[in-house]
């Protein structure tokens, strides 16, 4: 190779790599390739455009498709859990029963503690089915827990212990599980569309 044109190549950068040294010439399209674009095949250096052309029929398979694995809604659903659950920690009431941190505990069991425990039964099931790599089977179940709190929640809200009013925390925990529920029940959609099956 001649010395000007030695000198001309290693001056030259990559077209997809701005950033990296072009070593070789495209043979199909005479565009510049760095080390990672250039490939050898048959004793020619092609770039990936040019390259299922020069193969024929066996051409490399396309990139696989990128699968959403709803990983994104359920750890919503989780966070909506926790924060339901939090939510037990808050005054339930303004006076009187349930008015005192862990104000969803507090006095006989009514609406809230019912909303509390589903909200950590959602919680439980969620971290197990985490850490099991099980959660495309939990969906469902959190779905249905996630609507056990909304409901409860409301119920509290709608019959608050005598003589009292409701403070903002059974509308958080409402809030939380109606998140939860409808996140788990996306993410229990796409898994079906993405497979054809349910589980």
């Amino acid at each position: 190779m001649p010395t000007d044109e030695r000198s001309t190549k290693s001056a030259e950068r990559c077209s997809l790599h701005p950033g990296s040294a072009a070593v070789a010439i495209c043979d199909g399209c005479g565009r510049s390739l760095c080390l990672a674009c250039a490939v050898p095949v048959r004793g020619r250096v092609l770039g990936a455009e040019c390259l299922a052309e020069a193969l024929g029929p066996d051409a490399v398979p396309e990139e696989p498709e990128v699968v959403r694995t709803g990983s994104g809604r359920r750890g919503l659903a989780g966070a909506a859990f926790a924060l339901a659950v939090l939510s037990t920690v808050l005054p339930w009431s303004r006076f009187g029963e349930g008015a005192s941190i862990f104000g969803a505990w507090r006095g006989v069991p009514r609406w809230s503690a019912a909303a509390g425990l589903a909200a950590l039964a959602g919680l439980v099931l969620w971290l197990w089915a985490r850490r099991r790599g099980g959660m495309t089977r939990a969906d469902a179940a959190m779905a249905g827990l996630g609507g056990v709190v909304t409901i409860t929640a409301l119920m509290a809200i709608v019959h608050p212990p005598y003589a009292t009013h409701t403070s903002f925390a059974p509308w958080i925990a409402a809030a939380a599980g109606l998140a939860a529920a409808t996140a788990a029940l996306i993410a229990r959609r796409d898994h079906t569309r993405r497979t054809g099956q349910r589980v």
